[in-house]
């Protein structure tokens, strides 16, 4: 039976409704606007904590009237740093993950008994821990059995087994979803089980199952931010950092935040325009 959690792609017309019935276009124009809409109310707060991120203003909250110097660049260079970290983690965590995912969805569907109870246990087990505990589990045990890593690669090794459980379960919904007279029809031209999978029955799950694996990009991306538990310099640890330096949290979080609505807005459009090329 299909796992409820794995709802198929929501249809274009319940997504109108789910959105006041407004085009895609005009959806994004409003979250938008919504999110601009916000900096008046910042500025408000304090407007010269802005400083770092966007021009030269004052200590009375206007506009210093000097020609551009381009000082606040070392601070939109520090978050590149850890923007870049987030984006690197996140794209070897799904690389990474797919073959093992394919692996691992196989094994639920048709190994032998022996080699399917431990590969249900190790995905059920997985997925019933939270992302934040299990990276931390991750960089005690490596550090528990001497293994000498950079920080990020704990991360990444914690990151990659989370997805793999997840897309696994994705994937065989996907094969679980095909009809089984693909298979039939295969093995009866004289195929074996494993070149049936390769050729027939994975290419036509995973064309199915690509925007819902591009929706988990888009989760891992921002799982990145868990890394910190264990020293990661993130996209978000460097936000901390840059405004403890500068005593502008709020300011800064909300720059960070636009950087995160940004990527995750382009891989959700991603994903939309797959769906639609795939249908």
């Amino acid at each position: 039976m299909m796992d409820t959690a794995l709802a198929p792609p929501v249809t274009r017309p319940l997504r109108r409704r789910l959105a006041l019935r407004l085009p895609e276009g005009w959806q994004a124009l409003l979250g938008a606007l919504i999110v601009l809409g916000l900096i008046p109310i910042l500025f408000r707060m304090d407007p010269a904590r802005f400083k770092p991120f966007f021009y030269d203003i004052q200590a009375s909250g206007t506009l210093a009237e000097r020609p551009f110097t381009g000082e606040w660049w070392w601070a939109w260079r520090f978050l590149a740093n850890g923007l870049g970290t987030t984006v690197l983690v996140a794209l070897l965590s799904i690389l990474l993950s797919l073959p093992l995912a394919t692996v691992f969805a196989l094994l639920r569907l048709s190994a032998p008994l022996p080699l399917r109870i431990p590969a249900v246990l190790l995905i059920e087990g997985i997925r019933a821990l939270p992302v934040l505990l299990f990276i931390w589990f991750t960089f005690r045990f490596l550090a528990r059995q001497g293994v000498e890593l950079a920080v990020m690669w704990p991360v990444v090794i914690a990151l990659t087994l989370y997805t793999t459980v997840v897309n696994a379960e994705t994937l065989r919904a996907g094969i679980l979803a095909l009809p089984t007279g693909q298979m039939e029809a295969a093995r009866s031209l004289g195929m074996s089980y494993f070149q049936a999978m390769g050729y027939v029955i994975l290419p036509q799950t995973f064309r199915h199952m690509l925007p819902p694996l591009i929706a988990q990009f888009v989760t891992l991306l921002k799982d990145t931010s868990l890394g910190y538990i264990v020293g990661l310099r993130e996209l978000t640890r460097h936000a901390e950092i840059l405004y403890q330096g500068q005593r502008n949290p709020m300011e800064t979080i909300y720059v960070v935040a636009l950087i995160y609505f940004i990527l995750n807005y382009l891989l959700g459009q991603l994903a939309l325009w797959v769906h639609r090329r795939l249908d």
